[in-house]
This record gives C-alpha cells, structure tokens and sequence, in this order.
C-alpha cells in the first residue's frame, strides 16, 4: 500500500544548545485548557499563573513601572516592583515560602506564605532601573524558528525548551499605559541577559541599611546599558 505523506508539524520539546540570544523574548500567554502536555494531571500553566500571580504580586501596582519575576523550576518564586509611595520610591520584593507549581500540584496551593521586604532607594538608581528595562523591552524580539523536512516528508519544529532551570520576566508600563513584558531563560553569568539577571537578585535582596550598596548596583546598570546600546548597533 502506498504511504500518503502526512502535512503535519510535529512540536518537539528538546534542549537546544545554541548561541544563546542576548535579547529578551515575548513572553508566553497560556489558554485554559493548556495542561502543559500531562492530559490534565497537574493545573495547567494558566492555572499555576493565575494563582502564582495573585500571591507573588501581593502589594505591587497593577500596573508596574518596573518588575522582576524570577520563576525556578523547583524552588521557590521571588519578584520585585519599584513604587512610589508618599513621595519616596521603594523596591518591594516577595519571595514565596516554597515552589508555587508543586504546592499546587500536591493540593496545598492555598498554604504558600509571602516573605516581604520594602527598601527605599534613590531617584538616581529608580531612573537608571527603568532606563535598563525600557531598553530591554523594546530589544525584545521573537524567537525565530527552526524547521527540517524529514525523509518522509514530515516538518519538524526544534523549539528551545528548559526542562529545568529559571525563567526571569522583565516587564514595565510604557508611556501609553500598555504593560510590556519580556522573559529569559537561564543565562550565562557571563553573557549580558545574566547580568541583567545578577543586578535584578541584587535588588531583590537589598539591604534596608543600604545607602552604601546602591552605588555599586548603579555603576553596574550603566556598565551593562552602555553593553546592551552596543551590542544592538553592531
């Protein structure tokens, strides 16, 4: 019997180890009904988004003009969001008690505690935060697509995919008023996107005493802008 090749696109969810992209991606929307591939075993993705939201950002704006969200595949959530409250400009940062995704899978979504910290910081450093993550933003770029044809016929789709590790979503409120993000996974240390992430865990856990720690995560912000305006012109 003659075989009718099928016109198909198979989604193959592999780790892929290329250059690594010194840009931020969109970041991904989940439907309801997506169960992240495990036929509805464990919460879907918007399940665990929705939840992990509503306890993460407890305290922050709707609409943010600067937050961090770092999501490890095992351990626990943590963010930030720089505020204005009273005439003063705070990061808040949370961290959970322990992983959203498994306290939800194992029923005990309804238990997860925030540990939560204020820090005033200077109008110097909230400017040069939101200059970082304005450029950012508008870097973002989608992710392009590799593709392969089969002996058989068949598309392959090789998608970038973590099994482990941590995803980090950079996300502000532009002039208009739209909220964009944009996310990473796991970079190098050394790599640009790595030490965004190294100066976004530095202001998470910044010290209350800290009028002597902001100039070090300053001169840092404007080492990497300036790394960050020449690597997007050359």
């Amino acid at each position: 019997m003659k075989k009718v090749p099928l016109i198909l696109i198979f989604l193959l969810t592999i780790v892929v180890c290329f250059g690594q992209k010194e840009h931020l991606e969109p970041e991904q929307k989940f439907s309801p009904d997506d169960s992240t591939g495990y036929r509805g075993k464990y919460p879907t993705r918007k399940e665990y988004n929705d939840h992990l939201s509503k306890l993460l950002y407890s305290g922050f704006s709707q609409k943010p003009d600067v937050r961090y969200t770092c999501k490890p595949a095992f351990t626990a959530e943590y963010a930030f969001s720089v505020e204005k409250i009273d005439d003063k400009i705070y990061v808040i940062s949370n961290k959970l008690s322990e992983n959203c995704w498994y306290a939800l899978v194992e029923g005990r979504g309804n238990s997860l505690s925030i540990n939560s910290k204020k820090t005033e910081i200077s109008t110097e450093l909230y400017l040069k935060i939101g200059e970082l993550f304005e450029l950012l933003t508008e870097q973002t770029k989608e992710k392009e697509g590799r593709f392969e044809t089969l002996p058989d016929g068949t598309v392959v789709e090789y998608i970038e995919f973590g099994s482990d590790g941590e995803t980090y979503i950079f996300t502000i409120t532009d002039k208009n008023g739209e909220i964009r993000s944009g996310k990473t996974w796991s970079p190098r240390k050394e790599s640009l996107l790595g030490r965004l992430v190294k100066i976004c865990d530095e202001l998470c856990s910044i010290r209350i005493d800290n009028s002597i720690f902001q100039a070090p995560i300053l001169k840092e912000i404007e080492l990497l802008l300036n790394d960050l305006q020449h690597h997007n012109t050359t």
